[in-house]
Protein backbone atom coordinates (compact mmCIF):
# COMPACT_ATOMS: atom_id res chain seq x y z
CA UNK A 1 0.00 0.00 0.00
CA UNK A 2 1.98 3.47 -0.83
CA UNK A 3 1.02 6.18 1.13
CA UNK A 4 -0.88 9.16 0.02
CA UNK A 5 2.34 11.42 1.68
CA UNK A 6 5.10 10.06 -0.50
CA UNK A 7 5.73 10.51 -4.26
CA UNK A 8 6.48 7.60 -5.86
CA UNK A 9 8.75 6.83 -8.76
CA UNK A 10 9.31 3.62 -10.23
CA UNK A 11 13.03 2.33 -11.09
CA UNK A 12 13.25 -0.38 -14.00
CA UNK A 13 16.36 -2.50 -14.26
CA UNK A 14 17.06 -6.65 -14.37
CA UNK A 15 19.92 -6.05 -12.26
CA UNK A 16 19.44 -6.35 -8.33
CA UNK A 17 23.28 -4.81 -7.72
CA UNK A 18 21.40 -1.51 -10.32
CA UNK A 19 18.41 -1.11 -8.46
CA UNK A 20 20.09 -1.16 -5.01
CA UNK A 21 22.31 1.65 -6.47
CA UNK A 22 19.42 3.23 -7.23
CA UNK A 23 17.28 3.07 -3.68
CA UNK A 24 21.12 4.17 -2.75
CA UNK A 25 21.19 7.26 -4.38
CA UNK A 26 17.23 8.10 -4.00
CA UNK A 27 16.68 7.02 -0.85
CA UNK A 28 14.44 9.65 0.64
CA UNK A 29 11.64 10.54 3.20
CA UNK A 30 9.75 11.87 1.04
CA UNK A 31 9.88 9.46 -2.53
CA UNK A 32 8.55 5.54 -2.25
CA UNK A 33 10.43 3.67 -4.85
CA UNK A 34 8.77 0.84 -6.77
CA UNK A 35 11.28 -1.66 -8.38
CA UNK A 36 10.67 -3.54 -11.34
CA UNK A 37 13.06 -6.49 -12.98
CA UNK A 38 11.78 -6.31 -16.19
CA UNK A 39 9.54 -4.24 -19.21
CA UNK A 40 6.44 -6.08 -18.18
CA UNK A 41 6.68 -6.03 -14.43
CA UNK A 42 7.22 -2.24 -15.21
CA UNK A 43 3.96 -2.10 -17.14
CA UNK A 44 1.87 -3.57 -14.49
CA UNK A 45 3.20 -1.16 -11.65
CA UNK A 46 2.13 2.02 -14.27
CA UNK A 47 -1.53 0.41 -14.32
CA UNK A 48 -1.59 0.38 -10.52
CA UNK A 49 0.00 3.73 -9.64
CA UNK A 50 0.59 7.19 -10.42
CA UNK A 51 4.17 8.14 -10.86
CA UNK A 52 6.24 11.19 -10.41
CA UNK A 53 9.25 10.11 -13.03
CA UNK A 54 10.30 6.82 -14.53
CA UNK A 55 14.18 5.55 -14.68
CA UNK A 56 14.10 3.04 -17.14
CA UNK A 57 17.20 0.35 -18.22
CA UNK A 58 17.54 0.46 -22.03
CA UNK A 59 18.59 -3.13 -22.27
CA UNK A 60 16.83 -5.79 -20.57
CA UNK A 61 15.73 -8.89 -21.82
CA UNK A 62 12.07 -9.31 -23.33
CA UNK A 63 10.84 -6.08 -23.65
CA UNK A 64 13.08 -3.63 -23.33
CA UNK A 65 14.07 0.51 -22.04
CA UNK A 66 12.63 1.79 -25.61
CA UNK A 67 9.81 -0.98 -26.44
CA UNK A 68 8.53 -0.38 -22.68
CA UNK A 69 8.89 3.41 -23.11
CA UNK A 70 6.75 3.33 -26.31
CA UNK A 71 4.02 1.45 -24.69
CA UNK A 72 3.91 3.73 -21.58
CA UNK A 73 3.41 6.58 -23.54
CA UNK A 74 0.51 4.85 -25.94
CA UNK A 75 -1.53 4.95 -22.40
CA UNK A 76 -3.43 7.78 -21.90
CA UNK A 77 -3.40 7.52 -18.21
CA UNK A 78 0.74 7.14 -18.33
CA UNK A 79 1.75 9.26 -21.31
CA UNK A 80 2.40 12.09 -19.07
CA UNK A 81 4.73 10.56 -16.92
CA UNK A 82 8.16 11.59 -17.75
CA UNK A 83 10.91 8.89 -18.75
CA UNK A 84 14.62 9.10 -17.70
CA UNK A 85 16.53 6.19 -19.45
CA UNK A 86 19.90 5.06 -17.33
CA UNK A 87 21.81 3.30 -19.75
CA UNK A 88 25.18 2.23 -19.95
CA UNK A 89 25.29 2.61 -23.77
CA UNK A 90 27.16 4.80 -26.64
CA UNK A 91 26.48 8.40 -26.40
CA UNK A 92 26.20 7.92 -30.02
CA UNK A 93 24.03 10.36 -31.35
CA UNK A 94 21.41 7.61 -32.90
CA UNK A 95 21.20 5.91 -29.38
CA UNK A 96 19.92 9.10 -27.75
CA UNK A 97 17.78 10.09 -30.69
CA UNK A 98 15.84 6.50 -30.33
CA UNK A 99 15.42 7.17 -26.62
CA UNK A 100 13.42 10.56 -27.06
CA UNK A 101 11.69 9.44 -30.30
CA UNK A 102 10.16 6.79 -28.05
CA UNK A 103 9.03 9.44 -25.21
CA UNK A 104 12.18 9.97 -23.32
CA UNK A 105 12.53 13.36 -21.62
CA UNK A 106 16.57 13.19 -20.53
CA UNK A 107 19.00 10.02 -20.38
CA UNK A 108 21.47 9.36 -17.70
CA UNK A 109 24.72 7.56 -18.18
CA UNK A 110 26.49 4.67 -16.34
CA UNK A 111 28.36 5.17 -13.97
CA UNK A 112 26.15 8.33 -13.21
CA UNK A 113 26.74 11.37 -11.10
CA UNK A 114 24.86 10.98 -7.71
CA UNK A 115 23.97 14.59 -7.56
CA UNK A 116 23.33 15.11 -10.91
CA UNK A 117 21.03 12.26 -10.74
CA UNK A 118 19.00 13.23 -7.22
CA UNK A 119 18.61 16.76 -8.77
CA UNK A 120 16.58 15.86 -11.73
CA UNK A 121 14.69 13.51 -9.88
CA UNK A 122 13.66 15.98 -7.65
CA UNK A 123 13.03 18.19 -10.56
CA UNK A 124 10.35 16.32 -11.97
CA UNK A 125 9.14 15.26 -8.45
CA UNK A 126 8.43 18.86 -7.88
CA UNK A 127 7.00 19.29 -11.51
CA UNK A 128 4.54 16.37 -10.19
CA UNK A 129 3.72 17.89 -7.08
CA UNK A 130 2.99 21.23 -9.15
CA UNK A 131 0.58 19.18 -11.13
CA UNK A 132 -1.06 17.57 -8.51
CA UNK A 133 -1.78 20.56 -6.44
CA UNK A 134 -2.91 21.93 -9.87
CA UNK A 135 -5.53 19.10 -10.41
CA UNK A 136 -6.48 19.83 -7.10
CA UNK A 137 -7.38 23.27 -7.75
CA UNK A 138 -8.96 22.42 -10.36
CA UNK A 139 -11.26 20.07 -8.58
CA UNK A 140 -12.12 22.68 -6.54
CA UNK A 141 -12.98 24.96 -9.15
CA UNK A 142 -15.53 22.47 -10.59
CA UNK A 143 -17.38 22.07 -7.22
CA UNK A 144 -17.36 25.78 -6.95
CA UNK A 145 -18.96 26.10 -10.08
CA UNK A 146 -21.34 23.10 -9.41
CA UNK A 147 -22.35 25.26 -6.15
CA UNK A 148 -22.86 28.47 -8.43
CA UNK A 149 -24.70 26.98 -10.69
CA UNK A 150 -27.17 25.86 -7.88
CA UNK A 151 -27.00 28.92 -6.50
CA UNK A 152 -28.56 31.12 -9.27
CA UNK A 153 -30.64 33.17 -6.95
CA UNK A 154 -27.12 34.68 -5.06
CA UNK A 155 -25.30 34.65 -8.49
CA UNK A 156 -25.46 38.53 -8.53
CA UNK A 157 -23.98 38.73 -5.52
CA UNK A 158 -21.32 35.89 -6.11
CA UNK A 159 -20.18 37.55 -9.15
CA UNK A 160 -19.37 41.10 -7.14
CA UNK A 161 -17.18 38.58 -4.46
CA UNK A 162 -15.34 36.96 -7.11
CA UNK A 163 -14.96 40.36 -8.20
CA UNK A 164 -13.70 41.88 -5.46
CA UNK A 165 -11.18 38.58 -4.91
CA UNK A 166 -10.02 39.08 -8.69
CA UNK A 167 -9.40 42.52 -7.61
CA UNK A 168 -7.73 41.92 -4.51
CA UNK A 169 -5.53 39.08 -6.43
CA UNK A 170 -4.68 41.66 -8.69
CA UNK A 171 -3.51 43.70 -6.19
CA UNK A 172 -1.14 41.09 -4.62
CA UNK A 173 0.41 40.28 -7.86
CA UNK A 174 1.15 44.14 -8.48
CA UNK A 175 2.94 44.17 -5.14
CA UNK A 176 4.43 40.31 -5.83
CA UNK A 177 6.12 42.33 -9.21
CA UNK A 178 7.20 45.28 -7.05
CA UNK A 179 8.75 42.46 -4.85
CA UNK A 180 10.55 40.46 -7.14
CA UNK A 181 12.03 43.85 -9.27
CA UNK A 182 13.39 45.15 -5.77
CA UNK A 183 14.88 41.75 -5.15
CA UNK A 184 16.41 41.61 -8.26
CA UNK A 185 17.85 45.19 -8.12
CA UNK A 186 19.45 45.02 -4.50
CA UNK A 187 20.12 41.25 -4.62
CA UNK A 188 23.79 41.08 -3.60
CA UNK A 189 24.51 38.14 -6.38
CA UNK A 190 24.97 38.34 -9.73
CA UNK A 191 21.37 38.40 -11.86
CA UNK A 192 20.57 38.44 -15.42
CA UNK A 193 17.72 38.23 -17.97
CA UNK A 194 17.56 36.35 -20.95
CA UNK A 195 14.88 36.04 -23.42
CA UNK A 196 15.23 31.96 -24.27
CA UNK A 197 13.77 32.92 -27.87
CA UNK A 198 16.23 35.53 -29.14
CA UNK A 199 19.01 35.22 -26.37
CA UNK A 200 19.20 38.91 -25.84
CA UNK A 201 19.69 40.34 -22.37
CA UNK A 202 16.93 41.77 -20.92
CA UNK A 203 18.03 43.50 -17.90
CA UNK A 204 20.75 42.63 -15.46
CA UNK A 205 20.82 43.86 -11.47
CA UNK A 206 23.34 46.28 -9.93
CA UNK A 207 25.58 43.57 -8.38
CA UNK A 208 25.78 42.42 -11.99
CA UNK A 209 27.37 45.65 -13.14
CA UNK A 210 28.97 45.74 -10.05
CA UNK A 211 31.35 42.84 -10.13
CA UNK A 212 31.77 42.66 -14.08
CA UNK A 213 32.60 46.01 -14.94
CA UNK A 214 29.80 46.89 -17.59
CA UNK A 215 27.27 49.08 -17.81
CA UNK A 216 23.00 48.07 -17.97
CA UNK A 217 23.32 50.07 -21.33
CA UNK A 218 26.08 48.14 -22.52
CA UNK A 219 24.24 44.74 -22.07
CA UNK A 220 20.59 45.54 -22.74
CA UNK A 221 19.99 43.91 -25.98
CA UNK A 222 22.46 42.52 -26.91
CA UNK A 223 23.45 38.68 -27.39
CA UNK A 224 26.60 36.13 -26.95
CA UNK A 225 28.05 36.13 -23.54
CA UNK A 226 30.16 39.19 -21.74
CA UNK A 227 31.30 37.40 -19.39
CA UNK A 228 32.94 34.14 -20.91
CA UNK A 229 30.99 32.08 -17.97
CA UNK A 230 32.91 28.79 -17.94
CA UNK A 231 32.30 25.33 -16.02
CA UNK A 232 35.14 24.36 -13.73
CA UNK A 233 34.02 20.89 -13.98
CA UNK A 234 33.54 21.16 -18.16
CA UNK A 235 32.85 17.00 -18.35
CA UNK A 236 29.45 17.47 -16.68
CA UNK A 237 27.87 19.06 -19.89
CA UNK A 238 30.11 17.85 -22.76
CA UNK A 239 27.78 17.75 -25.56
CA UNK A 240 25.68 20.58 -24.59
CA UNK A 241 27.17 23.82 -26.31
CA UNK A 242 24.41 26.35 -25.31
CA UNK A 243 25.53 28.98 -23.39
CA UNK A 244 25.78 27.93 -20.03
CA UNK A 245 23.22 30.81 -18.02
CA UNK A 246 20.72 29.80 -20.66
CA UNK A 247 20.93 25.80 -19.95
CA UNK A 248 17.40 25.11 -17.92
CA UNK A 249 17.60 23.67 -14.25
CA UNK A 250 21.14 24.99 -12.99
CA UNK A 251 22.09 24.90 -9.43
CA UNK A 252 25.40 25.82 -7.93
CA UNK A 253 27.15 24.69 -10.32
CA UNK A 254 31.00 25.91 -10.46
CA UNK A 255 31.91 28.95 -13.09
CA UNK A 256 34.20 31.33 -14.05
CA UNK A 257 33.35 34.59 -15.00
CA UNK A 258 35.61 36.88 -16.77
CA UNK A 259 34.93 40.71 -16.01
CA UNK A 260 35.59 43.66 -18.62
CA UNK A 261 38.83 44.93 -16.82
CA UNK A 262 39.40 40.99 -17.62
CA UNK A 263 39.93 39.86 -13.92
CA UNK A 264 39.04 35.79 -13.85
CA UNK A 265 36.53 35.65 -10.66
CA UNK A 266 34.64 32.49 -9.52
CA UNK A 267 31.00 31.60 -9.02
CA UNK A 268 28.31 29.12 -8.28
CA UNK A 269 25.58 29.87 -10.60
CA UNK A 270 21.65 28.62 -10.95
CA UNK A 271 19.26 29.06 -13.45
CA UNK A 272 15.10 29.39 -13.25
CA UNK A 273 12.53 29.89 -16.00
CA UNK A 274 9.47 32.43 -16.06
CA UNK A 275 7.52 34.15 -18.06
CA UNK A 276 8.12 37.86 -17.98
CA UNK A 277 5.38 40.03 -19.77
CA UNK A 278 4.16 37.04 -21.97
CA UNK A 279 7.82 36.06 -23.28
CA UNK A 280 10.02 32.73 -22.19
CA UNK A 281 12.81 34.26 -20.21
CA UNK A 282 15.78 32.47 -18.00
CA UNK A 283 16.78 34.31 -14.74
CA UNK A 284 20.34 33.60 -14.09
CA UNK A 285 21.90 33.94 -10.45
CA UNK A 286 25.70 33.70 -9.72
CA UNK A 287 27.32 33.59 -6.30
CA UNK A 288 29.97 35.42 -6.46
CA UNK A 289 33.00 33.02 -4.50
CA UNK A 290 35.94 34.62 -5.15
CA UNK A 291 36.93 35.83 -2.31
CA UNK A 292 35.93 32.07 -0.90
CA UNK A 293 38.36 30.23 -3.14
CA UNK A 294 40.91 32.30 -2.63
CA UNK A 295 40.79 32.06 1.25
CA UNK A 296 40.47 28.46 0.61
CA UNK A 297 43.74 28.12 -0.90
CA UNK A 298 45.46 30.30 1.51
CA UNK A 299 44.48 27.82 4.25
CA UNK A 300 45.96 25.05 2.06
CA UNK A 301 49.04 26.73 1.49
CA UNK A 302 49.33 27.64 5.61
CA UNK A 303 48.38 23.85 6.30
CA UNK A 304 51.60 22.27 4.34
CA UNK A 305 53.64 25.32 5.96
CA UNK A 306 52.40 23.84 9.13
CA UNK A 307 53.38 20.61 8.41
CA UNK A 308 56.79 21.28 6.77
CA UNK A 309 57.33 23.58 10.41
CA UNK A 310 56.47 20.21 12.37
CA UNK A 311 59.08 18.71 10.39
CA UNK A 312 61.73 20.88 10.68
CA UNK A 313 61.23 21.52 14.53
CA UNK A 314 61.87 17.73 14.67
CA UNK A 315 65.17 16.88 12.97
CA UNK A 316 66.84 20.25 13.61
CA UNK A 317 68.13 18.89 17.07
CA UNK A 318 69.23 15.38 15.67
CA UNK A 319 71.13 17.11 12.52
CA UNK A 320 72.54 20.51 14.14
CA UNK A 321 74.54 18.86 17.59
CA UNK A 322 76.74 16.33 14.75
CA UNK A 323 77.17 18.51 12.14
CA UNK A 324 78.73 20.77 14.33
CA UNK A 325 81.09 18.62 15.50
CA UNK A 326 82.18 17.55 12.28
CA UNK A 327 82.82 21.17 11.56
CA UNK A 328 84.72 21.66 14.39
CA UNK A 329 86.75 18.63 13.85
CA UNK A 330 87.43 19.14 10.13
CA UNK A 331 88.73 22.69 10.93
CA UNK A 332 91.34 21.41 13.62
CA UNK A 333 92.30 18.65 11.26
CA UNK A 334 93.52 21.84 8.54
CA UNK A 335 95.65 23.28 10.65
CA UNK A 336 97.73 20.24 11.88
CA UNK A 337 101.15 19.50 10.46
CA UNK A 338 99.83 16.42 8.25
CA UNK A 339 96.92 17.60 7.08
CA UNK A 340 94.40 15.70 4.59
CA UNK A 341 94.69 17.64 1.37
CA UNK A 342 93.36 21.00 1.49
CA UNK A 343 91.30 20.96 -1.56
CA UNK A 344 88.94 17.85 0.26
CA UNK A 345 88.88 19.43 3.27
CA UNK A 346 87.39 22.93 1.75
CA UNK A 347 84.78 21.01 0.07
CA UNK A 348 83.59 19.42 2.75
CA UNK A 349 83.64 22.73 4.94
CA UNK A 350 81.81 24.11 2.26
CA UNK A 351 79.51 21.49 1.99
CA UNK A 352 78.51 21.35 5.49
CA UNK A 353 78.08 25.32 5.40
CA UNK A 354 75.67 24.41 2.66
CA UNK A 355 74.08 22.18 4.67
CA UNK A 356 73.83 24.32 7.46
CA UNK A 357 72.32 26.92 5.48
CA UNK A 358 69.27 24.72 4.31
CA UNK A 359 68.82 23.78 7.83
CA UNK A 360 68.73 27.14 8.95
CA UNK A 361 66.38 28.54 5.97
CA UNK A 362 64.60 25.35 7.01
CA UNK A 363 63.95 26.30 10.47
CA UNK A 364 62.74 29.59 9.86
CA UNK A 365 59.48 27.74 8.41
CA UNK A 366 58.84 26.33 11.79
CA UNK A 367 55.61 27.58 13.64
CA UNK A 368 56.70 28.02 17.66
CA UNK A 369 59.62 29.91 16.15
CA UNK A 370 60.17 32.46 18.44
CA UNK A 371 60.60 36.22 17.18
CA UNK A 372 61.16 39.46 18.77
CA UNK A 373 58.55 41.94 17.35
CA UNK A 374 58.09 45.49 18.66
CA UNK A 375 56.99 48.74 17.29
CA UNK A 376 58.94 49.38 14.59
CA UNK A 377 59.06 52.16 11.24
CA UNK A 378 58.74 49.53 8.49
CA UNK A 379 59.64 52.99 6.40
CA UNK A 380 63.24 53.17 8.36
CA UNK A 381 63.83 49.14 7.97
CA UNK A 382 63.51 49.36 4.25
CA UNK A 383 65.82 52.47 3.68
CA UNK A 384 68.25 50.04 5.79
CA UNK A 385 68.69 47.50 3.48
CA UNK A 386 67.79 50.47 -0.22
CA UNK A 387 72.22 50.44 -0.20
CA UNK A 388 72.80 46.94 -0.34
CA UNK A 389 69.72 46.24 -2.59
CA UNK A 390 70.80 48.91 -4.99
CA UNK A 391 74.43 47.72 -5.03
CA UNK A 392 72.97 44.24 -5.88
CA UNK A 393 71.45 46.09 -8.78
CA UNK A 394 73.84 47.98 -10.17
CA UNK A 395 76.38 44.81 -10.56
CA UNK A 396 73.56 43.92 -13.51
CA UNK A 397 73.08 47.52 -14.23
CA UNK A 398 69.69 47.78 -12.69
CA UNK A 399 68.25 50.65 -10.25
CA UNK A 400 65.96 50.17 -7.01
CA UNK A 401 63.77 53.06 -6.34
CA UNK A 402 62.01 53.61 -3.34
CA UNK A 403 58.28 55.14 -2.84
CA UNK A 404 57.71 55.31 0.57
CA UNK A 405 54.56 57.10 2.21
CA UNK A 406 53.75 57.92 5.75
CA UNK A 407 52.47 54.79 7.34
CA UNK A 408 51.65 54.10 11.45
CA UNK A 409 54.40 51.82 13.56
CA UNK A 410 53.65 48.19 13.13
CA UNK A 411 54.41 45.38 15.59
CA UNK A 412 57.52 43.78 13.94
CA UNK A 413 60.45 41.14 13.68
CA UNK A 414 63.30 43.85 11.77
CA UNK A 415 65.46 40.54 11.23
CA UNK A 416 62.78 38.66 9.72
CA UNK A 417 61.34 41.67 7.64
CA UNK A 418 64.26 42.13 6.45
CA UNK A 419 64.60 38.98 5.36
CA UNK A 420 61.47 39.15 3.69
CA UNK A 421 62.34 42.06 1.80
CA UNK A 422 65.47 40.58 0.43
CA UNK A 423 64.26 37.20 -0.94
CA UNK A 424 61.18 38.88 -2.96
CA UNK A 425 63.54 42.24 -3.53
CA UNK A 426 66.54 39.79 -4.70
CA UNK A 427 64.27 37.50 -6.72
CA UNK A 428 62.45 40.48 -8.67
CA UNK A 429 66.26 41.68 -9.56
CA UNK A 430 67.16 38.26 -10.62
CA UNK A 431 63.83 38.19 -12.81
CA UNK A 432 64.43 41.64 -14.21
CA UNK A 433 66.95 41.88 -18.02
CA UNK A 434 69.58 44.79 -17.45
CA UNK A 435 68.35 48.48 -17.39
CA UNK A 436 65.16 47.01 -15.24
CA UNK A 437 63.63 48.99 -12.65
CA UNK A 438 63.02 47.42 -8.94
CA UNK A 439 60.44 49.87 -6.86
CA UNK A 440 59.78 49.38 -3.41
CA UNK A 441 56.50 51.09 -1.94
CA UNK A 442 54.37 51.71 1.21
CA UNK A 443 51.08 52.65 1.44
CA UNK A 444 48.09 52.62 2.80
CA UNK A 445 44.58 50.61 1.68
CA UNK A 446 41.61 50.01 3.46
CA UNK A 447 43.21 50.72 7.25
CA UNK A 448 45.86 48.37 6.14
CA UNK A 449 49.74 49.12 5.78
CA UNK A 450 50.91 47.50 2.39
CA UNK A 451 54.24 46.86 1.41
CA UNK A 452 54.66 46.83 -2.07
CA UNK A 453 57.82 45.11 -3.80
CA UNK A 454 57.21 45.37 -8.12
CA UNK A 455 59.68 43.81 -10.63
CA UNK A 456 59.53 45.02 -15.00
CA UNK A 457 60.43 41.43 -15.41
CA UNK A 458 58.40 39.09 -17.87
CA UNK A 459 56.25 37.74 -14.96
CA UNK A 460 55.06 34.55 -13.58
CA UNK A 461 53.61 31.40 -15.96
CA UNK A 462 49.94 30.52 -14.00
CA UNK A 463 51.49 26.58 -13.73
CA UNK A 464 53.72 27.90 -11.79
CA UNK A 465 52.13 30.81 -9.62
CA UNK A 466 49.76 28.25 -8.06
CA UNK A 467 53.02 26.78 -6.67
CA UNK A 468 54.71 29.77 -5.15
CA UNK A 469 55.59 29.20 -1.75
CA UNK A 470 55.32 26.03 -1.75
CA UNK A 471 58.34 24.58 0.39
CA UNK A 472 61.07 23.13 -1.75
CA UNK A 473 59.86 24.25 -5.28
CA UNK A 474 62.20 26.22 -7.16
CA UNK A 475 62.45 26.97 -11.00
CA UNK A 476 66.38 27.59 -9.70
CA UNK A 477 69.12 25.21 -10.90
CA UNK A 478 70.61 26.22 -7.53
CA UNK A 479 68.00 27.21 -5.01
CA UNK A 480 66.31 25.67 -2.20
CA UNK A 481 62.87 26.60 -2.95
CA UNK A 482 62.58 27.68 0.77
CA UNK A 483 63.19 31.47 -0.18
CA UNK A 484 59.53 32.52 -0.67
CA UNK A 485 58.43 29.91 1.55
CA UNK A 486 59.88 31.82 4.34
CA UNK A 487 58.16 34.71 3.11
CA UNK A 488 54.95 33.40 3.54
CA UNK A 489 56.03 32.07 6.90
CA UNK A 490 56.99 35.28 7.99
CA UNK A 491 53.66 36.88 6.98
CA UNK A 492 51.73 34.15 9.01
CA UNK A 493 53.56 35.02 12.12
CA UNK A 494 53.10 38.95 11.69
CA UNK A 495 49.65 38.38 11.15
CA UNK A 496 49.95 39.03 7.62
CA UNK A 497 48.70 38.12 4.09
CA UNK A 498 50.55 38.58 0.82
CA UNK A 499 49.10 39.16 -2.45
CA UNK A 500 50.46 38.02 -6.70
CA UNK A 501 49.64 40.23 -9.08
CA UNK A 502 51.74 39.42 -12.01
CA UNK A 503 51.67 40.39 -16.35
CA UNK A 504 54.19 40.28 -19.11
CA UNK A 505 55.28 43.53 -17.88
CA UNK A 506 56.14 42.53 -14.44
CA UNK A 507 55.08 40.48 -11.18
CA UNK A 508 54.29 43.01 -8.18
CA UNK A 509 54.62 41.20 -4.33
CA UNK A 510 51.83 43.42 -1.69
CA UNK A 511 52.11 42.34 1.89
CA UNK A 512 49.91 43.57 3.87
CA UNK A 513 50.14 44.20 7.31
CA UNK A 514 47.31 45.03 10.02
CA UNK A 515 47.82 48.40 12.01
CA UNK A 516 49.35 47.97 15.69
CA UNK A 517 46.05 49.36 17.34
CA UNK A 518 43.76 46.64 15.00
CA UNK A 519 46.62 43.78 16.30
CA UNK A 520 46.20 45.27 20.11
CA UNK A 521 42.05 44.97 19.33
CA UNK A 522 42.23 41.53 17.92
CA UNK A 523 44.97 40.16 20.82
CA UNK A 524 42.54 41.69 24.05
CA UNK A 525 39.24 39.64 22.29
CA UNK A 526 41.03 36.63 22.18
Amino acid sequence: MLTEDKVNILIVDDRPENLLALEAVLNSNDYHLVEARSGEEALKCVLKYDFAVILLDVQMPGLNGFETAEIIKQRVQSRHIPIIFVTALSKANEHVSAGYLTGAVDYIFKPFNPLILRSKVEAFVQIHKKQIEIKLKNQQLEVQSEQLKEKKDNLEAIINEKTMELLEKNKELKVSEERFKKIFRYSPNLMAIRSLKTKQYLDVNESWVHFTGYENKEVKGCHGDFILIKEVDQSICVQNQTLIDLRVGLFNVEITYLTKEKELRNGLISTETAQLNGEPCIISTITDVTERVQFEKEISRLDRLNLVGEMAAGIAHEIRNPMTTVHGFLQLAKNQNEPQPKEYIDLMIDELNRANGIITEFLTLAKDKANDRRQKDLNSIIKTLHPLLRAEALLSNKEVKLELSNCPYLFLDEKEIRQLILNIGLNGLEAMHSSGMLVIKTFMEDEQVVLEIKDEGPGIKKEILENIGTPFFTTKEKGTGLGLAICYSIAARHSAHIKIHTSKKGTSFLIYFQQTNKVLEVSARL
